[in-house]
């Protein structure tokens, strides 16, 4: 094959040196009608396919492969077939003998028809589309994995992201419940995947068994669930774009995990901060569309939906009760009573006889213990040793000025006397608060008293508020009152008397 610099030797001869075709030839040995074709062309011709190969070994060979290729399909991108190893498989199996190159060329080929075009996607106002994603996140110096819950609106290009420790069914109905009061209202139509927090069965074409539980959160809002086609992630692209960029611009650094609470607030304060952006091929702001397409949104029902866990069990004999693998602590005088738990995204509340009877913070990771010091103490004074031993104990952390006092309280005790007087002070903080409580002991301290009883009314009487001094300053006609003296002597007199 000629060259280009072939191309540029031959026609610098001709036209610069006005050498002829046949002393050309001559010189560079190229035939005669190959040099008047270089001259004439002035570059190397563009390679032209000769249309499809054929090879003749390999051709009862292609159904297999295309087997291979569809069910390669169903299996995950890193576990899918090379063409060598197709190679491999049909000489040891199927006793292929032609070469390599034949496979490879019919595999790309093949996998050149399958690559699917798209019809671009335009929906109206009040049509959301809803995706989950993963992102990495820093916890006390380990990174974990954080799941994101995506709902976007393509109408608006509005986006809204919240992160969870887990992609169960509360959080995906969270997850609804936030985007809704983001947005301002509930959309009218939400594409999703076939998610098995949507979705029990998949049924030919579009049918589909929605979830019980969700199917009753779309009814309390209103709003139409559609489903795409299997493996058709094409048809919810503006939410799988939308994850995409939650990964990129929310994400990145890799963001540190205090609570999921305040992690939430940061990210919807960051997807609100967009909406000032003029996006490609609109003249108009995302806050200017959006609010376009809240004249198209439903209202949010005044009544919240009801979707957390609800479940009824027995108080253990340590006063704990055990929910999602976690146990959670409950008041000492309900030990192997019947209550009901009801949990939610954040809180675990507990409820005995319809009162709430605890409420904790809920815990997102497995088999952990979570106690309120509070619940235990009247087994504490019970039982002073478990006030150092006790495992809730731990978790009561105290001004310094309450280990003053208790070392006071148990000078030279008799029968553990000073410790039970030190626990009913700690229970004193069953009905006041901790700041309070901690103003009375140091103000004990500081009168050098050490008794449980005077530190109660410490606790209920406020503090003594010395008077402020009466300003005169501009009122100087009050210079002209006088008043006189009393007698004291009076007093003298009396204070005799008393001697006497």
């Amino acid at each position: 094959m000629k060259t280009m610099e072939d191309y540029v030797r031959v026609r610098r001869m001709h036209f610069h040196d006005d050498m002829s075709v046949r002393e050309i030839a001559r010189r560079t040995g190229f035939h005669r009608k190959t040099v008047r074709k270089m001259i004439a062309q002035g570059s190397p011709p563009q390679h032209q396919s000769k249309g499809q190969r054929r090879w003749r070994k390999l051709d009862p060979f292609v159904p297999i492969i295309d087997e291979i290729l569809r069910r390669d399909q169903k299996s995950k991108p890193k576990q899918r077939h090379t063409a060598k190893r197709i190679f491999d498989r049909l000489r040891e199996e199927w006793g292929y003998t032609g070469g390599l190159t034949a496979v490879r060329e019919h595999v790309a080929e093949a996998r050149d028809r399958a690559r699917q075009a798209h019809v671009p996607l335009a929906f109206g106002p009040g049509v959301a589309q809803v995706d989950w994603g993963e992102a990495d996140l820093e916890e006390n110096g380990v990174t974990v994995k954080g799941h994101m819950f995506v709902m976007t609106l393509p109408f608006s290009d509005a986006r809204f992201v919240a992160c969870f420790p887990r992609e169960t069914r509360e959080f995906f109905l969270e997850g609804h419940r936030r985007a809704f009061e983001f947005f301002g209202g509930v959309p009218r139509r939400i594409i999703y995947d076939n998610l098995k927090a949507a979705v029990t069965k998949i049924g030919p074409g579009r049918q589909r068994t929605p979830n019980a539980v969700f199917d009753r959160f779309c009814k309390h809002h209103l709003f139409e669930a559609d489903f795409c086609s299997v493996r058709r992630g094409n048809e919810k692209g503006h939410v799988e774009n939308g994850v995409g960029w939650a990964r990129r611009n929310l994400f990145v650094p890799i963001p540190a995990l205090i609570d999921w609470e305040s992690l939430n607030r940061d990210l919807a304060e960051r997807c609100r901060r967009i909406w000032a952006d003029r996006l490609r091929g609109h003249d108009r702001t995302i806050a200017e569309r959006l609010d376009e397409e809240r004249l198209h949104l439903l209202p949010i029902p005044l009544s919240p939906a009801v979707f957390g866990q609800v479940a009824q069990t027995t108080v253990s004999t340590l006063c704990l009760v055990r929910f999602d693998t976690n146990d959670y602590s409950v008041p000492c005088a309900l030990a192997h009573h019947r209550v009901t738990v009801h949990a939610d995204v954040g809180r675990v509340r507990i409820f005995f006889q319809g009162r709430c009877v605890a409420e904790h913070t809920r815990c997102h990771g497995r088999e952990q213990a979570i106690y309120d010091p509070l619940h235990y103490l009247p087994l504490v004074e019970h039982r002073p040793r478990t006030l150092d031993d006790g495992a809730p104990m731990k978790g009561l952390v105290l001004d310094e000025c309450f280990d003053v006092l208790r070392r006071r309280m148990e000078t030279d005790q008799i029968h553990s006397r000073g410790t039970r007087a030190f626990i009913r002070v700690l229970r004193l903080l069953e009905h006041h608060s901790q700041r309070d409580l901690t103003r009375a002991v140091k103000r004990a301290l500081d009168l050098g008293v050490e008794d449980d009883e005077a530190i109660r009314n410490l606790l209920l009487c406020p503090p003594e508020r010395a008077p402020t001094r009466l300003d005169l300053s501009g009122r100087s006609h009050l210079a002209a009152y006088s008043v006189e003296p009393p007698d004291l002597s009076l007093y003298a007199s009396l204070a005799v008397g008393g001697v006497s």
